[in-house]
């Protein structure tokens, strides 16, 4: 009679499963399972996520609040396609040339009001 065990086939399936269940990190190449978000060596996103300032709504804002420096995100994104970024960009520079020349014109009208007060009056 065969005494070997019934599931010597079985066992091996399982640890041919269980490797299978494995990856590679793709930034360290470390060992890691197919169900985590995250690299277990070296701590970075297995996924690509594509966050809110990468779309059209976080760039308006990021416009607004950092002007000119939301360039950088808007070439970075990959939401947007070529003709978008064009657009945003020709955009993005004709409001910042307009800010800064609203802001030079009301440097020079501060500059002359300053100045007809220090002469005293008119």
């Amino acid at each position: 009679m065969n005494n070997a065990p019934k599931n010597t086939q079985s066992a091996e399936q399982l640890l041919n499963s269980m490797q299978s269940a494995k990856a590679q990190c793709p930034r360290c190449h470390g060992i890691i399972e197919t169900t985590d978000c995250y690299c277990r060596h070296c701590a970075k996103p297995l996924q690509s996520r594509i966050g809110f300032w990468y779309d059209h709504g976080g760039i308006f804002l990021l416009t607004l609040l950092a002007g000119p420096f939301s360039l950088f995100t808007l070439w970075l994104s990959r939401k947007l396609s070529i003709t978008a970024k064009l657009l945003w960009s020709a955009g993005i520079g004709l409001l910042s040339a307009y800010l800064i020349y609203a802001f030079y014109q009301s440097y020079l009208m501060m500059k002359e009001a300053l100045d007809l007060m220090l002469s005293g009056g008119m």
